[in-house]
């Protein structure tokens, strides 16, 4: 009997002792009192979102939202589910079908929970960047719709998917669609925050929605009523809007005809494909339950994005947060004439137009940016230029899920196509020039800041005179006169050369009548002068054709862009080879009076007789030669600067006439009196006992280039219209000569 008594109270104590033991466990891991009620049952709590809730309920989303998470509720409350109701002639919130409240639901769901003091920021690879957020992904994606297409020619009906990337390769997997990524629309919200780091307006949102009133955080066209709704499982902001999840840029353009030129004859015509995709097929038939082939509607690459694609670049995951895209796209009535008049000027139809020239224009319109109204003039696309647009231009305009929309009544006026630039892009017979244009020069001549002449060579020009291209090695050939073939890079380096040439800037437009009248012009920019041409009454001469007396001349009339003219040429502006000692050789045969001084170049330790090169005038090089006249070289014999003789073997009389040569060698420099101030001194091949190179002061005006020596006397150049031009080499008379010594 005492056994069992006292296991009874062995197992009594036992029971004791496990109950105070749960009690314990269940005290320290129970939830506590003080924390907030999960987001369905916080909504019942606040009491303004029975309408929301039902439709909650309705989507199927209350057992989530009851549960563990992390979200961001933009919560509409029942005066906006109200409005709701009656914009959309429902009688009450069990009319709104479930889908659509779905839709409601889980557009206004945001992943991770963002309060107030974050949620203007930005969640980059390597933490929070304050003020740089505006948008955030929202639970809501579209998935897969059927669509009738042509695919190979054949129209059919099938399966479509949007591409989520820019159709650039991502980890060497389908450059255009990413399995497990459901392309998950954005909202689009305006923080005050944000609105102050971007130094923005509060005239930068209401010129989406003009209705709207004055608020420190506007979301989708309407207002936060009151932020920081703390849940378990997230953070709630009432909002007085319902939002039903707004089209990405692809599906607003497919949704309105009054863009349907450029969607249906630019965009989809020319830009467009429908790929097959394994993986997007067992998606769909994990979704729906069916079996079917989805393609995925693909975006060429050559465009600066994918209009279809709900991420942004995806440089990092949540970039998206921070930028979208922008779109300004012109009506019908606008773009059509447009294509007619301008486009399709040297073309029959836009088939027969380079794809590449089709995808230049199509990016005038694209922005790989979200563009704020008063970022119109600040915010470049892919060509570098900014949105030349003013409010009065956009006649509508909508924040998208990807981006921002804006429908203008008038063509982007892009350099490609509105400076000198246009005349050759356009141009089919000019389409070489341009693949030239485009490796060096493009940015240069589509400066609209800057007047230019172009000289124009068309592809049957380049052709005759033995040039060739070849598409499918991607190389360049040339044939000279005398049989002798150049290959690629050879060809490819004298073309440039050539091609530079045929660029001038003209800033008073001092080409406008080169067939009545006579003078010289340095060519390419300011920046970088390239080499001097002249002409007289339509007859043109680079050195090389003064050569081979072979001039350009000007055919038809000439064009116009907004930065210049371009000329059409019948023959190239070829430059010479010509040695230093060939043209001063050259220039004394034809100019008696600069005789003297070549016979001490010819006869000078300086000259290399067999090569006919002048020691330190480097063949290529941009060089001023100064050839005092006869009479200027008696007065320096006079002055005893060189010695009477030539030939002499004096090793004083040899120094002194080397000295005198090299001093009026300019080096690096093509000087001619076109009045360019921008060379107030020269450097000489002479020097110093130091070694240090000797300057000559220039004074260059219009019809008179002067030089001052060390000694300070000024000399001048013999005036002509008539340049002496060789290699990268501009030849001058001197009345006077320059003296080394000071």
């Amino acid at each position: 009997m005492r056994i069992y008594k006292l296991t009874f109270h062995w197992v009594v104590f036992a029971v004791l002792c496990i109950s105070c033991r749960k009690e314990a466990f269940d005290d320290y891991y129970s939830r506590p009192d003080d924390l907030e009620s999960p987001i369905y049952t916080r909504l019942e709590e606040e009491g303004r979102f029975s309408h929301f809730r039902r439709l909650i309920e309705k989507a199927g989303y209350m057992q989530t939202l009851n549960q563990a998470g992390y979200w961001t509720l933009f919560a509409p409350n029942d005066d906006a589910v109200h409005r709701f109701l009656q914009e959309h002639n429902y009688a009450t919130v069990e009319e709104v079908p479930d889908a659509v409240a779905e839709q409601i639901v889980r557009y206004a769901l945001v992943y991770n929970a963002f309060q107030t003091n974050r949620i203007a920021d930005y969640q980059s690879n390597l933490g929070w960047q304050e003020g740089m957020g505006f948008r955030r992904r929202t639970a809501y994606y579209d998935g897969f719709r059927k669509e009738k297409v042509k695919i190979n020619g054949t129209e059919r009906e099938i399966i479509v998917g949007a591409s989520n990337r820019n159709n650039v390769t991502v980890n060497f997997g389908t450059p255009y669609y990413v399995d497990g990524d459901n392309n998950n629309k954005y909202v689009t919200y305006f923080h005050e925050k944000y609105r102050q780091f971007n130094s923005l307006s509060a005239d930068d949102y209401s010129f989406f929605h003009p209705s709207i009133s004055t608020s420190n955080f506007h979301f989708m066209g309407g207002s936060v009523a009151k932020a920081d709704i703390i849940a378990e499982n997230g953070v709630i902001h009432e909002v007085d809007v319902v939002t039903l999840p707004r089209p990405s840029l692809d599906q607003y353009l497919r949704e309105n005809e009054e863009y349907s030129f450029f969607r249906d004859s630019v965009l989809n015509q020319f830009f467009v494909t429908y790929e097959y995709s394994p993986t997007a097929s067992k998606t769909y038939e994990y979704r729906t339950g069916q079996v079917a082939e989805v393609y995925i509607k693909v975006y060429d690459p050559l465009l600066a994005f994918s209009p279809n694609n709900e991420n942004f670049l995806k440089e990092e995951d949540n970039d998206g947060q921070r930028d979208g895209y922008s779109m300004f796209i012109p009506t019908n009535d606008v773009i059509v004439p447009w294509i007619r008049n301008v486009f399709l000027e040297h073309y029959k139809t836009l088939n027969r137009v380079p794809k590449g020239v089709l995808a230049d224009f199509v990016n005038t319109m694209l922005w790989q940016s979200a563009v704020w109204p008063s970022q119109f003039s600040t915010k470049t696309n892919l060509h570098e230029e900014p949105a030349r647009f003013t409010k009065a231009d956009i006649i509508d305009k909508q924040i998208v899920s990807n981006g921002f929309f804006y429908g203008t009544n008038k063509i982007q006026e892009s350099d490609l196509f509105n400076t000198v630039y246009r005349h050759v892009i356009l141009d089919p017979e000019y389409s070489l020039m341009l693949m030239l244009l485009e490796r060096e020069h493009k940015r240069l001549v589509i400066n609209p800041g800057t007047k230019f002449t172009l000289f124009l060579f068309s592809n049957s020009l380049l052709n005759r005179l033995g040039y060739s291209y070849n598409e499918r090695l991607n190389e360049w050939s040339w044939i000279d006169r005398n049989g002798n073939t150049m290959g690629h890079g050879q060809t490819q380096t004298r073309l440039a050369r050539l091609l530079y040439s045929h660029i001038i800037e003209t800033p008073n437009d001092e080409l406008a009548n080169i067939n009545n009248t006579q003078g010289f012009i340095q060519t390419g920019d300011r920046a970088l002068p390239g080499e001097f041409i002249k002409w007289k009454n339509g007859n043109i001469y680079a050195a090389g054709n003064e050569r081979l007396q072979e001039p350009v001349r000007i055919i038809g009339t000439a064009k116009f862009g907004n930065n210049g003219r371009v000329y059409y040429v019948d023959n190239l502006l070829e430059f010479s080879n010509e040695t230093a000692g060939e043209a001063m050789a050259r220039i004394a045969a034809e100019n008696p009076n600069v005789s003297r001084f070549w016979e001490y170049v010819s006869k000078s330790p300086l000259y290399v007789a067999n090569d006919r090169v002048i020691t330190g005038v480097a063949g290529g090089s941009l060089y001023t030669l100064l050839m005092p006249n006869n009479e200027a070289v008696q007065q320096a014999i006079d002055d005893g600067v060189l010695p009477p003789d030539p030939a002499t073997g004096d090793i004083v009389g040899k120094f002194q006439i080397e000295s005198f040569i090299r001093y009026h060698i300019l080096t690096n420099v093509n000087v001619a009196p076109d009045g360019n101030q921008d060379i107030l001194s020269a450097v000489t091949l002479a020097k110093n006992v130091d070694d240090e190179s000797l300057t000559v002061n220039v004074s260059n005006a219009v019809g008179n280039l002067r030089f001052v020596d060390r000694k300070g006397r000024t000399v001048s150049t013999v005036y002509t219209p008539d340049l002496y031009l060789s290699d990268r080499i501009v030849l001058h008379e001197l009345n006077g000569y320059l003296n080394y010594n000071n």
